[in-house]
C-alpha cells in the first residue's frame, strides 16, 4: 500500500466516522462541509481534523 492507503485505512478503521472536508472543522469551507460538521455536533459526536 502507498502512505496514502494505509493512512486512510488506518483513519477509516480507528474512527466510528470519517468526513473528509474541505476546510477544518472550525473553518468548513463550503456548505456541505458546514452543514456535516453541524450535523455531527448535534448528534453529540466528536468532531477532530488530521
Amino acid at each position: 500500500m502507498t502512505d496514502a492507503q494505509t493512512r486512510i485505512n488506518q483513519q477509516v478503521t480507528t474512527n466510528p466516522v470519517v468526513l473528509y472536508m474541505k476546510g477544518t472543522p472550525q473553518f468548513p469551507q463550503c456548505g456541505f462541509s458546514g452543514a456535516a460538521i453541524q450535523m455531527l455536533r448535534a448528534c453529540g459526536g466528536p468532531v477532530s481534523s488530521r
